[in-house]
């Protein structure tokens, strides 16, 4: 409902008669009413108006008496609701039928009796709206269901005056039967039966009828009777029943005959007379000896029972969880608790007796009269009362009238009394002749002042429908705690309230209760929005200066209990107790909780400095880091471990940043106090710059460690960086080199390893690692540097220098592409073993080392006169080797001599090489006649027409060997016009080599094979020897290989079928 409706609602009040109205002058001035329409509570803090707390709006009554526009055909005697359908009996005997979806269909209903069936008494319809049962005071029963138009007579329950009946709720719409139902009677008997509906003549509808229990009692009627199945037991059920002055209860299992049956299916007992137990039968007999009941003693000669569900869909009704019992006294009423009870036991909770209102008398208005009501009815929240001439109702938590109207009659007209739709719940009123139906709306509109009456906030909370009136509970129930000093619980409630914030807090301040003030502070800060950020910063730091006073305060007293606590004389210590040491260290632990709470909370409000010098005010350390903590604030918490001498706190801190400043920043303290844990820091971040960490590396000092350090720190990070981090920048690699020369040691393993794993991409400078090794004596170093640099042989000099044979010879092995320098470096090696060592074996055992020198390549080293014997076998190997290489040489000139001589052979054979041609050989290319033209013809028996061919061929030779053949063409053309412009005619040339250059004539001026025999015979003239030359290097070009066999072909598959050029051949086929 919008704002405009409750508007619109609320102003209809001033409308209403001058009649009582729920919550006006039946609310007592106990201090709540007139608080609740003060004006401070018109506009609260938010700003809103209350639709509620007046300016002329008008309420909706709760209660409306609606008269039916129906005329009825004559006397009405009785009439029942249920699931909108409405019946209504009639003088004499008839029976009218409406569906209140259809209200003007009105349905006759025909009842087949006798004369002296006597009078309809009593109707009674079961809550689905399809079973009704008419009784008669001659005990006649007569049964109709929905689905006919005529009811049938009831032969089992003949002589029986019915007088209440339970209805079973498990009876569902697709179940055409009532299922197993409970019958009172008017001589305090009641039966079980079962009634299901056929169409059959002789077939009952009753399937069994039985009496279950009586209260021996013969003069008094059953008249109220219900029944309920047990949430928790689907075999437990509680019956009540009561009659005009006593109300029964029974609580037990249901019988054998529905133990085999579901929950869903009906469970019917067949015939009395076979002896078959009904359900009920035997619960009741567990009460035959001892019934137990409750009596009201009274004059009344009729009463009523009635049964409240919030839960009343038919297809999911809920347990009753309220009852109402008309009585003489007043109306008996309570809760129903279902729970463990066994037989004996009572389901009935909080029961209380409502007397019927007093009301001033029609003759004398001073006296009071109280008037028994004909009819009652219940609802959430209120009691219905039918009197003769008026309605009443009666709210349950007050006991007050809350509306009250006259009932208009003729002078003949009567009241007659009142029905219930359980399932639509709606309540109708009938009299003689009249028919009513009372409205109930919104009742539980005001419900939350009476709750806040009796203190019960939560459930005024509960009913309260708009903020206005959570206002007043809240404000109520604070000033309610506040006035019993309880003021923790009374901040948390000023905090949902509008009370002014200052007048809270004076209240707190004066009586000095800090904790609810802190309370009453942090719900409030809570309430705020985003957008009040002053105020939230404000408050949140009112709220730090609390937490410390208060964090402070109890550590003082937990001090001070602490040195006055003492031990029992066994040595136990003693229960914590409000003073003792124990309760303040746990209440200490508490606050502490709390306040990283609030600051986790809001840190994001308070002021950075201003927080900072507050809490450092207080001395408070560790609350001060853990605010820096969370605000990010890490350099803070990182110096003050610093300051501390707390390296791994400060480490740990430094592990979680993301930014590389703070390690740059922080690290060389660090580095020189742990350097083995920064390293480890460093290790794991990957996105660090080590140029920015030189300066931290260059604070350590490895001689300063403990000797349990046995690893340079600074090396081990470079090494890391350098190897696993693959880093090239050259002041690292030079940083590295530089801790590796300066170290106090003689072994140069690491130094070594660190150069050659740099490969030829080294990322140092060469001419300052040089220089470094040189000043800290890294022979080996200097050495491998040298050989980096190409100056082998300055690093086989050093080497020698050094008397370092073996890394001599492995210098002089590394320029592997210069033959000459490695044997000029192996003679400095070999020089340097003959003269300076002077040991003719060892330079013997050198030779054989190296495959570049000879005995004579040493001999001129060896002295003048050393004698022979050292090295005479060296020499008789020399020779003999050297007497082996001549024989290979000899045996190579004979096998090129033979070779050369099958050449010969070959070339002569390829002169007279000849091919057999068809006369209709056609050319592959062209397709002409072949002879027509000259042409060539390839091993693979292709042949093609010479100009053919070089067109074909032209197309895949490069720019230059185009050129070149254009060359050689001009060129040929000349010598062989010169030739024959002499008449020089080679005289072994054959008719037919004739006839086929007469015939092609001369194509471009080409030499052609056919040409081949005219200069054969003119070998003496050198310009034929210079075309035959030309017309060799021509072959080579164009007819090196065959165009459909060779690379020609490979190389033309990807060029098109049809050319550019062909465009008009491919018009010529357009159709």
């Amino acid at each position: 409902m919008s704002l405009i409706d409750d508007f619109n609602e609320s102003t209809e009040t001033s409308y209403l008669p001058a009649s009582v109205s729920f919550g006006d002058s039946h609310l007592p001035q106990n201090g709540y009413a007139a608080g609740f329409e003060s004006a401070d509570n018109v506009r609260l803090e938010t700003g809103y108006v209350s639709i509620s707390s007046g300016f002329g709006q008008t309420e909706i009554p709760i209660f409306a008496l609606n008269y039916v526009q129906f005329q009825l055909p004559a006397r009405l005697v009785d009439m029942v609701v249920s699931n909108d359908i409405l019946i209504m009996a009639v003088e004499p005997a008839r029976i009218l039928r409406i569906n209140l979806d259809r209200p003007l269909e009105v349905e006759e209903i025909e009842i087949t009796r006798k004369p002296g069936d006597g009078k309809i008494v009593k109707m009674f319809f079961d809550p689905t709206g399809r079973h009704l049962i008419i009784t008669t005071d001659h005990g006649e029963n007569f049964y109709l269901y929905e689905k006919w138009r005529r009811a049938k007579q009831l032969s089992k329950l003949k002589g029986v005056t019915i007088s209440s009946i339970a209805w079973n709720k498990q009876a569902t719409l697709t179940d055409p039967s009532t299922r197993e139902i409970l019958i009172g009677t008017r001589n305090g008997l009641i039966y079980e039966t079962c009634l299901e509906p056929t169409d059959e003549f002789f077939r009952k509808e009753e399937k069994y009828f039985k009496q279950v229990y009586s209260i021996h009692e013969s003069t008094m009627p059953i008249t109220g009777l219900h029944f309920e199945q047990f949430p928790v037991n689907n075999r437990k059920y509680f019956v009540m029943a009561t009659t005009p002055t006593r109300i029964y209860q029974f609580v037990g299992y249901i019988g054998p005959s529905s133990a085999g049956t579901s929950r869903g299916s009906p469970s019917f007992v067949e015939s009395d007379d076979r002896g078959e137990r009904a359900m009920f039968e035997s619960m009741f007999s567990k009460y035959d000896v001892n019934p137990g009941f409750q009596e009201l003693p009274g004059e009344l000669s009729y009463s009523e029972l009635h049964f409240f569900s919030r839960f009343y869909d038919l297809q999911q009704q809920g347990v009753a969880q309220t009852f109402a019992w008309l009585t003489g006294p007043g109306i008996y009423h309570g809760d129903l608790i279902f729970g463990s009870q066994n037989v004996g036991d009572s389901v009935i909770d909080n029961v209380q007796l409502l007397q019927y209102p007093a009301t001033p008398s029609e003759d004398e208005s001073s006296k009071l009269v109280t008037e028994i009501p004909i009819s009652v009815a219940i609802t959430e929240f209120h009691f219905i009362l039918l009197y003769k001439d008026r309605i009443r109702a009666v709210c349950q938590l007050n006991d007050q009238i809350v509306y009250e109207e006259m009932i208009p009659t003729s002078q003949d007209e009567e009241v007659v009394g009142m029905v219930v739709d359980d399932i639509k719940r709606t309540f109708w009123i009938y009299t003689t002749f009249s028919i009513y139906e009372l409205s109930v709306e919104n009742e539980e509109r005001d419900v939350w002042k009476l709750y806040l009456e009796k203190s019960q906030y939560d459930m005024a909370l509960q009913y309260c429908k708009d903020p206005a009136q959570k206002d007043k509970v809240y404000t109520a129930q604070a000033k309610d705690y506040f006035s019993q000093r309880r003021y923790q619980m009374s901040a948390k409630y000023f905090a949902e309230s509008a009370v002014p914030f200052e007048e809270v807090t004076l209240k707190f301040v004066e009586k000095s209760e800090r904790d609810a003030l802190r309370i009453y502070l942090v719900k409030k800060l809570e309430r705020f929005r985003k957008k009040d950020r002053t105020q939230k910063t404000i408050l949140a730091t009112w709220l730090v200066e609390i937490y410390l006073s208060k964090l402070n305060d109890l550590e003082d007293m937990a001090s001070s209990a602490h040195c006055t606590s003492v031990s029992n004389n066994n040595g136990d210590v003693e229960t914590p107790t409000n003073n003792s040491a124990a309760y303040y260290e746990e209440q200490l632990a508490e606050i502490k909780d709390e306040f990283k709470s609030f600051l986790e909370t809001y840190s994001s409000v308070l002021h950075k400095a201003t927080t900072y010098k507050l809490v450092a005010s207080h001395g408070r350390s560790n609350e001060l880091l853990y605010y820096a903590s969370l605000i990010g604030d890490s350099d803070r918490v990182i110096s003050h471990w610093i300051v501390q001498k707390e390296w791994q706190k400060a480490l740990d801190v430094i592990t979680r940043q993301v930014v590389p400043e703070t390690f740059y920043k922080f690290s060389p303290v660090l580095m020189e106090n742990a350097p083995r844990e920064t390293v480890d820091v460093w290790m794991r971040q990957p996105n660090l710059n080590p140029r920015q960490l030189i300066p931290s590396l260059l604070r350590y000092d490895h001689h300063k460690i403990s000797e349990k350090v046995a690893q340079n720190q600074a090396i081990r990070y470079l090494s890391h960086v350098v190897s696993t981090l693959g880093n090239t920048d050259p002041a690292i690699h030079n940083l590295l080199l530089t801790l590796y020369a300066t170290q106090l040691t003689d072994d140069e393993t690491a130094l070594l390893t660190f150069l050659k794993n740099e490969g030829r991409e080294m990322h140092y400078n060469l001419g300052y690692a040089l220089r470094l090794c040189s000043q800290n004596g890294r022979t080996q170093s200097c050495v491998h540097i040298y050989s980096q640099m190409g100056l082998y042989e300055e690093a086989v000099e050093l080497a020698l220098k050094h008397h370092d044979l073996e890394l001599a010879r492995i210098n002089a092995d590394k320029p592997e592409d210069n033959d000459a320098l490695r044997k000029k470096l192996w003679l400095s090696i070999a020089k340097h073993v003959v003269q300076e060592n002077k040991d003719i074996k060892t330079a013997m055992e050198f030779l054989q080392q190296s495959d570049l020198l000879k005995i004579e390549d040493i001999l001129p080293f060896f002295p003048d006169f050393v004698l022979i014997d050292d090295f005479k076998d060296e020499i008789c190997q020399a020779l003999e080797d050297y007497n082996i290489h001549i024989e290979d040489l000899k045996t190579e000139m004979d096998e090129a001599t033979k070779s050369a001589d099958s050449i010969r052979l070959d070339i002569r054979e390829l002169k007279s090489r000849f091919a057999l041609i068809n006369a209709v050989e056609k050319c592959y290319i062209c397709h002409y006649p072949l002879l027509t033209r000259q042409f060539y013809i390839f091993p693979c028996q292709h042949a093609f027409h010479a100009d053919c061919l070089i067109d074909e061929t032209t197309k895949y030779l490069s720019t230059r060997q185009i050129r070149r053949l254009a060359d050689l063409q001009e060129q040929l053309s000349r010598e062989l016009s010169s030739t024959r412009n002499k008449g020089t005619t080679a005289p072994n040339m054959g008719a037919t080599a004739k006839l086929m250059s007469a015939a092609a004539g001369n194509i471009k001026g080409v030499i052609f094979p056919g040409d081949a025999a005219a200069l054969d015979g003119a070998q003496s003239d050198p310009r034929l020897g210079h075309a035959e030359q030309l017309k060799d290097e021509l072959d080579e070009i164009v007819a090196s290989e065959c165009a459909l066999c060779g690379d020609i072909m490979i190389k033309s598959i990807d060029q098109p079928f049809i050319a550019d050029d062909d465009a008009d051949v491919i018009a010529s086929w357009t159709v």
